[in-house]
């Protein structure tokens, strides 16, 4: 993938309302359609498999440098 189509899919998959997976009446299936590169792609995920692509997605912007590695903060 390109970095443009890298971006794509990271602002994809970090509007993803994650929330919506565990209420019942927003995503009654619990799986999102992502559509990638020019809609060459197509990806049918469920909710676990959301979560492994936003913190793979995460983790190889960090590995690259383009983003500063975020802690969670506990109050």
């Amino acid at each position: 993938m390109s970095l443009c189509q890298l971006l794509s899919l990271r602002h994809k998959v970090m509007n993803i309302a994650i929330e919506d997976h565990f209420h019942g009446d927003l995503n009654a299936h619990g799986f999102e359609v992502l559509l990638l590169c020019n809609k060459k792609h197509l990806f049918i995920l469920n909710t676990l498999e959301i979560l492994d692509l936003k913190n793979l997605i995460d983790q190889s912007f960090i590995s690259m440098g383009l983003s500063a590695k975020t802690e969670a903060v506990i109050q």
